[in-house]
Order: C-alpha cells, then sequence, then structure tokens
C-alpha cells in the first residue's frame, strides 16, 4: 500500500524540511566562516564558486580597495556598490594604474532584503592584502 503525495506533501515534509533548512544554513556559515580562516586565497575561492543559494544567502565576491576607499566606506560616504567601483577606477587613473596602491581586500555579498524586496551590499570582513 503506498502512501498518497498529498499527505507527505502536507504532513511530512513540513516536518522534515525545516531541520534540513537549518543544517544547510549552518553549511553555507560554516563555509564562508572556513573560507575567511583561509584568507585571502579562501575568499577567492568562495567569490569564484557557486556552491551555495545566491538569492537566500546572497552572492559573495571581493572587491581590492585602497586605504582612502577604506577610510570612505567606514565613515559611511559610499552607500552601492557601484559608487564603490567608479571610486576603485578613479583610483586606479590617478594612480597610473599601480595596483600595489590597493592594500585591502573586502569580501561583501549582496541579497534581497526579505521586507522591502530591495537589494542590499553588506560588507562582511575586510582583509590586509600581504
Amino acid at each position: 500500500m503506498f502512501v498518497p503525495l498529498d499527505f507527505l506533501n502536507a504532513v511530512v515534509y513540513p516536518s522534515i524540511s525545516k531541520p534540513i533548512e537549518e543544517v544547510w544554513d549552518n553549511i553555507v556559515v560554516h563555509d564562508v566562516e572556513q573560507a575567511k580562516d583561509n584568507g585571502l586565497r579562501g575568499i577567492y575561492e568562495l567569490a569564484k564558486g557557486k556552491l551555495f543559494n545566491e538569492e537566500k544567502y546572497g552572492n559573495y565576491e571581493y572587491s581590492v580597495i585602497d586605504q582612502e576607499i577604506l577610510n570612505k566606506l567606514l565613515k559611511g560616504e559610499i552607500k552601492t556598490l557601484q559608487e564603490l567601483k567608479n571610486m576603485q577606477e578613479i583610483r586606479l587613473i590617478k594612480s597610473n594604474y599601480d595596483k600595489s596602491i590597493l592594500i585591502y581586500t573586502i569580501l561583501h555579498f549582496t541579497k534581497e532584503d526579505e521586507k522591502t524586496k530591495e537589494l542590499t551590499t553588506y560588507i562582511d570582513s575586510i582583509f590586509i592584502n600581504e
């Protein structure tokens, strides 16, 4: 005798789906933390990989910045990722594309806010390049 599919969807699935989602959430957090523990190489690999649901956890990326950009970020003067990228380009042009001025790497992710449905970028970590 087979259990009706409606019963499985209505009763069984909800009872097992939450624990599965919690385990997956913990795996994602663990993977991100492990990548950060591995330093710059780890976050570069994390940003290249597509191991988890970007809509739910965000798309992890990194940007390489200089001291001036970091100061503006910390003061709250840079409000969007596009502003950050524009400032990066300006700083590189002014330095004649000398990438040695880019002494920090920031790990950031963008995800949709569940309430406002707007994309928000969060800075997760700041690394000193060496």
